[in-house]
């Protein structure tokens, strides 16, 4: 894709960018646009919560795909005929936090709003200096569960909120109260350490890379750790979203402490990026550990040990105090395992406190990652424990089918769909296990019951889901 903005806009003749029409968009960027929303089914969310079609044009969308069409190309022909233009396609994007599809049509759109790519993208260091009053977006409770609202409020308990502040003394103020305080049995390291545990950041110390930043390995107090360093800049106006995902793990971290949860061993805000340092978990993710061609496949027991760890670490998340804490974002790539290939929980930036263990509330924005999203949830913003279930138990449908959560190929891409359309069809359990486990009876009677309450977690009501406590007592007697 071109970088060029020149290329792709049309210019006036005072060299003023000119915005392009959908229609106009350069058909490399559209096809990279189509295949990333299309990949998740982003296209349909699209389509009826920001661009208000209704589901009757969702039919229409999806009897041309029938034919072979993709739906996003289809959808953004249905919105081009509008006169809509690529910013406004942007901006869409930006609202459901599709960062990588912004990316694919940033060359199409003028060079300034190409910061709202980082707007979500949490800044430490620069929330820690805010001097002025700061409103979080709250979660209302909601008695059915499946209401459509955006009502949104001014606090709650996972708002993070200064006070009005004047002076830069009353702002050092706010940094210790706010990191202080929801990190007061976590260690502040001083980030000339880190220098030093990571060879002042040398790129062969590197583990990964992401939205927020880039993981390294680094030997500090004579411990292997995994260190994140959040070296990205947010632009002003983005402190709502910056500071909830920021100092979430910092909070929910300092409170929880299990064997199933991923430890942070301490943070950093003094120098010049924020950093957070955790256990290093040297068995990698899960989704790394199910599709790597480098190792023998997981067998059935650990497999079903990891099931239960994880199970664990939920039930403790959803009980360990009077109300929830709600992970929302289970996936493999958010499960971690040691050299024993012993489960922990990570990534604790979209964790939301509940009602109670009974009640959904609504939230005023949907995170997560949408194939493991229940329908209440992505699309009514009905959020409860059972979320959690749902996401557990289409990590459980991973782990012993061998299938993906979202495979485009598929007739039903969404993993959900797949396996309830297979036992609709009455095929039987054991065709869906992975073939790649070595099963004898008595063990192929075991994966059909983990399967079942896979199929279990993933009920489309969310009262038809069991709890965390239930899941882990029937992976428990297995």
């Amino acid at each position: 894709m071109s970088s060029s903005i020149s290329t792709n806009n049309r210019t006036s003749s005072n060299n003023e960018t000119k915005e392009l029409y959908i229609y106009e968009l350069p058909p490399r960027d559209r096809n990279d646009l189509c295949a990333i929303l299309d990949e998740l089914d982003v296209w349909s969310l699209l389509a009826t919560e920001h661009m208000k079609y209704s589901n009757a044009d969702l039919q229409a969308i999806k009897r041309a795909v029938a034919r072979g069409c993709s739906p996003s190309n289809e959808l953004l022909n249905m919105w081009g005929d509008l006169n809509h233009t690529v910013t406004e396609l942007f901006v869409l994007l930006y609202r459901m936090q599709q960062y990588n599809a912004m990316d694919a049509i940033k060359s199409s759109v003028d060079p300034k709003y190409h910061k709202l790519i980082t707007l979500g993208q949490p800044d430490l260091t620069n929330l820690m200096q805010k001097s002025k009053s700061v409103k979080i977006l709250n979660c209302k409770n909601s008695s059915s569960g499946f209401s459509n609202s955006n009502n949104e409020s001014t606090r709650s308990d996972d708002d993070y909120t200064s006070s009005t502040t004047e002076s830069k003394d009353d702002s050092d103020n706010w940094k210790i109260k706010n990191v202080k305080e929801y990190a007061s049995t976590i260690p502040q390291i001083d980030y000339k350490e880190l220098l030093q545990a990571t060879d002042d950041w040398n790129e062969k110390n590197i583990l990964g890379k992401g939205g927020f930043g880039t993981v390294y390995k680094g030997c500090w107090k004579f411990t292997t750790v995994a260190i994140k360093r959040i070296t990205y800049n947010s632009p002003d106006g983005g402190e709502k979203i910056q500071i909830q995902q920021s100092l979430n793990e910092l909070k929910h971290l300092n409170s929880c402490r299990h064997d199933n949860i991923l430890p942070l061993y301490g943070y950093s805000i003094n120098g010049a990026d924020p950093c957070l340092v955790y256990q290093l978990m040297s068995g990698g993710s899960l989704e790394w550990r199910l599709n790597t061609k480098n190792l023998e496949p997981l067998s059935w027991k650990q497999r079903l040990n990891i099931a239960c760890g994880t199970a664990r670490g939920l039930q403790y998340l959803h009980t360990f105090r009077e109300k929830p804490l709600i992970h929302g974002d289970i996936k493999p790539a958010n499960i971690l395992l040691d050299p024993c290939n012993q489960p922990r929980i990570g990534d604790f930036g979209l964790a939301r406190e509940g009602h109670s263990q009974d009640s959904s509330m609504e939230v005023s924005r949907v995170f997560g990652t949408r194939p493991y999203l229940p329908l209440e949830f992505s699309r009514y913003k009905s959020l409860s424990t059972k979320v959690d279930t749902f996401s557990y138990g289409v990590v459980l449908l991973e782990m012993f089918t061998g299938l993906r959560a979202y495979e485009k190929n598929r007739p039903h891409p969404l993993l959900t769909e797949h396996i309830l359309t297979a036992l609709d069809k009455n095929i039987p359990i054991e065709e869906l296990i992975d073939k790649t486990l070595r099963v004898n009876a008595d063990v192929e009677q075991l994966c059909k019951h983990v399967i079942n309450l896979g199929t279990a977690c993933i009920s489309q009501r969310p009262e038809h889901r069991p709890e965390m406590v239930t899941v882990l007592k029937h992976l428990e007697n297995l």
